[in-house]
Parts: structure tokens; sequence; C-alpha cells
């Protein structure tokens, strides 16, 4: 993940240097060099957002949830981990909707479908999804008991 956002992460800003040469110091406009750039921009954030989630670097404020005993916080966590499954499988579902809908629609630029932008969101926010699930399993351990957990 982290080599796919860093080779989208290069592409970007490839492509917007291409473009401010271009326009400023050989007076030509690219157009397609925009559109290209914005869709590996997406694709940088949600890769980002999974490696993110994946070394637990998001925000969190835990002051409440660190003061309660062990089995009361993995309770909560495991509330707080279906909540997220519940949200990301509803996010999922939207980006196959629209995927399914822009699948006909090419990008005003260059001849390739949008559903190629909006495939970005289904397939980082499966990796986040399972990865949640293995925090809901590590969660359910803990509640149980569990040794290894």
């Amino acid at each position: 993940m982290e080599l796919l956002a860093l080779v989208a992460f290069v592409c970007m800003l490839g492509l917007v240097v291409a473009q401010v040469f271009f326009r400023y110091v050989l007076a030509v406009s690219v157009p397609w060099t925009e559109e290209a750039a914005r869709w590996f921009y997406a694709y940088q954030i949600l890769l980002g957002c999974t490696i993110a989630a994946r070394d637990k670097l998001h925000l969190q404020v835990t002051i409440a949830l660190d003061r309660l005993p062990r089995r009361w916080k993995a309770a909560v966590e495991c509330v707080i981990a279906v909540s997220g499954l519940i949200f990301l499988g509803g996010i999922i579902w939207g980006g196959v909707v629209m995927m399914w809908a822009t699948s006909t629609v090419q990008a005003g630029s260059f001849a390739l479908s949008m559903s190629y932008l909006y495939v970005s969101i289904p397939i980082s926010l499966a990796f986040l999804f399972f990865m949640t699930l293995g925090d809901l399993g590590r969660g359910w351990k803990t509640l149980r008991g569990s040794p290894k957990a």
C-alpha cells in the first residue's frame, strides 16, 4: 500500500509540475494533466487513509476510554468496531454504486471511464473494513478473557 500511495503521489506531483511548466513556460494549456492529477490525488488520499488506520495514526480522543477497566474498554472498542464496519460497509456500497453509475461516462479530458476513479473507494475501504474486523476480533478476545488478547 505504501508503494502504491508513493507512486500515486509521485505521478500527481509530476503531472502538476508538467502542467505549470506547459502553462507558464511554454504558454500551452494541457487540460488532461489537471484531471489526471486529481485522480492520482484521490488514490493517494484513500491509500494514505488505509496506511494511517493500519498504523493507528488517525486522531483519537481516548481520555475516557483509557480510564475504563480492561473488559469494559474492550466492550466499548467492540461497539466502536461494529459501528465502523457498518459505516465502512455503507461507503463501500456507495462506491460500488458510483462505479456502476459512471461506468459509461468518460473522463472530460481523456478516454477513460470515470468508474476507474471511483474504484479507489471500495478497494481502499475494503482494506479498512478487514482491518476493523481484525480490531473487532482482538476486542472480542479481550472481552472473553483470552490469554492471547
